[in-house]
């Protein structure tokens, strides 16, 4: 690997990427869709595999590795703002059927996307470990709360009873995800030994130095967060870098650990407001190396060329079907109206980014490989992108019927 095959292949990352991200907010999408296509063409999908030169010359193995952990890092962070700005003071907008909505919107596509790996598996005479199977059902359930607070300031809905209900659905589906995704991969990491006696124990110490001494060191530090100061910051950030780093020793992922810490930040707007004046600007140049690193080792030419299209047709019609159903029923059952449920099922579909962070967390892990995972990879596409249009048409016939 040259400094120059390195340089090369971060112009071409952030150039596409970003193009990307202009070209999806012009035609009324957000940003991430156009980021996450950028770093899929890049790959062997499109630009590499009709140039293999390319692939030979700039995109290298080491490059491409490299590229992914300066990716990485943009994700700690993301992450970690994602858990500084989990507000769970929304659910007390109807909170029967936050909970109800939040239930059924996970359970029905978790138990739908299992269920249909399980077939599809069967059907391809390559029945799935029940490892993978659990981690394409959890997969198949969650809710992109980042894309989806942004759509729902977009389209103007925020402070809204439905916008501010389907941000506490979402809120709750992912802090709900995010546990069972713990759980799952601490379960599986000891079947391929992962962990011995020494690290349980020191998971045990990582997550009681967490809710303790960690816990109230970040509460003291909260007055001086909000007002801005740079040593606070700086001592947060290294706090997040040993979590993250603790938590990718123990076999969790560093994503885990850098979520944990910013959960276990005091709720403070200001500071989150701070946070995100201060890191949003370096997630904005970091995460597109995350997309790219992602779409320079898929080839989702593979899974079609191998006459696997129906599988991401059909594990998307049902992450769709359940997801949407889920909260069409929550809606029946709490006498909901009609058109919020519908709103709430389309909004809570969507998947975007959260959805690619763990399809690589399971690949990098081994829980998930080809075909599914590229099947998985596109329903998140897709689902993230019909969102728009989706609401915009029952907005336009609820209109209709009202004139």
């Amino acid at each position: 690997m040259t400094v120059l095959s390195l340089t090369a292949a971060l112009v071409l990352v952030l150039a596409a990427t970003r193009l990307g991200g202009v070209l999806a907010r012009a035609c009324g999408q957000p940003a991430v869709i156009g980021e996450i296509a950028a770093g899929l063409m890049l790959g062997p999908t499109l630009l590499t595999g009709a140039l293999p030169a390319l692939g030979t010359l700039v995109f290298v193995p080491e490059v491409i590795r490299l590229v992914g952990r300066i990716g990485d890092v943009g994700a700690v962070l993301f992450l970690f703002l994602l858990g500084a700005e989990f507000e769970l003071g929304t659910l007390r907008h109807r909170p029967r059927a936050v909970l109800l909505a939040s239930k059924l919107g996970m359970l029905l596509p978790v138990a739908l996307g299992g269920l249909t790996a399980w077939a599809a598996s069967s059907w391809l005479a390559a029945p799935l470990p029940p490892m993978s199977l659990a981690f394409i059902a959890l997969a198949c359930g969650m809710t992109a709360l980042p894309v989806l607070a942004r759509i729902v300031t977009e389209r103007r809905l925020a402070g809204s009873v439905i916008g501010n209900q389907a941000i506490a659905c979402a809120v709750l589906t992912d802090a709900l995800s995010w546990a069972l995704l713990a759980a799952l991969v601490f379960v599986w990491l000891p079947q391929h030994g992962a962990h011995g006696p020494a690290q349980l124990l020191a998971a045990a110490l990582y997550a009681i130095a967490l809710l303790g001494p960690l816990r109230r060191r970040l509460a003291a530090l909260a007055p001086a967060l909000a007002s801005g100061r740079a040593g606070a910051l700086a001592e947060v950030l290294l706090y997040v870098a040993a979590s993250s780093a603790t938590s990718a020793w123990l076999g969790l992922h560093a994503l885990l650990g850098a979520f944990a810490v910013g959960l276990l930040l005091p709720r403070n707007p200001q500071i989150v407001v701070r946070l995100q004046q201060l890191l949003s600007p370096a997630c904005r140049w970091l995460l597109p190396c995350f997309f790219a690193a992602i779409g320079l080792s898929t080839n989702l030419g593979t899974l079609l060329a191998g006459g696997l299209w129906w599988l991401a047709v059909l594990m998307t019609a049902v992450a769709v079907i359940g997801k949407v159903g889920g909260c069409l029923i929550a809606g029946a059952l709490t006498r909901m109206p009609r058109h919020d449920a519908w709103m709430l099922g389309i909004l809570m579909n969507t998947r975007g980014m959260m959805e690619l962070v763990v399809l690589n967390l399971g690949r990098q892990l081994g829980l998930i490989a080809e075909p599914y995972f590229s099947a998985m990879l596109l329903m998140a596409i897709v689902t993230t992108v019909m969102t728009s249009p989706w609401l915009q048409f029952i907005e336009k016939r609820e209109s209709l019927l009202k004139a």
